[in-house]
């Protein structure tokens, strides 16, 4: 005899329902960044377009080699213009602007010559 004959189907329901809500957690903006520099990336910062200060060291005491790949995620946000600023061992430093996160799924910043541009999938 079951003490609790509905707990073993509110606990598959549960975790029915968790496993479809994981999904919706990631963040909108969530994408692949993908560095064609030909150079590693020491410092890595992200701020929304509105935003005139750049945030925290995305990498942390991390680098991104050349053509290392990266998963951004993003919770609590809902802006999807973003400024991203990459900076090398150096300390010389590149700026792609306005890049609408919200459209796009991977981010490749390429640099060939002395020119950089960034293109996206």
């Amino acid at each position: 005899m079951h003490r609790f004959p509905h707990a073993a189907a509110a606990a598959i329901l549960c975790m029915a329902l968790s496993l479809i809500a994981i999904p919706l957690l990631a963040g909108t903006q969530d994408f692949v960044l993908v560095n064609d520099t030909g150079e590693t990336i020491n410092n890595l910062y992200m701020s929304e377009t509105s935003n005139n200060d750049w945030e925290e060291d995305v990498l942390g005491r991390d680098v991104l080699g050349d053509r290392e790949r990266l998963n951004m995620t993003f919770e609590g946000r809902s802006a999807c213009l973003w400024d991203i600023k990459a900076v090398n061992r150096d300390g010389d430093s590149l700026e792609w602007t306005a890049i609408n996160l919200c459209k796009v799924s991977v981010v490749v910043l390429i640099c060939d010559d002395d020119e950089c541009w960034a293109e996206f999938e």
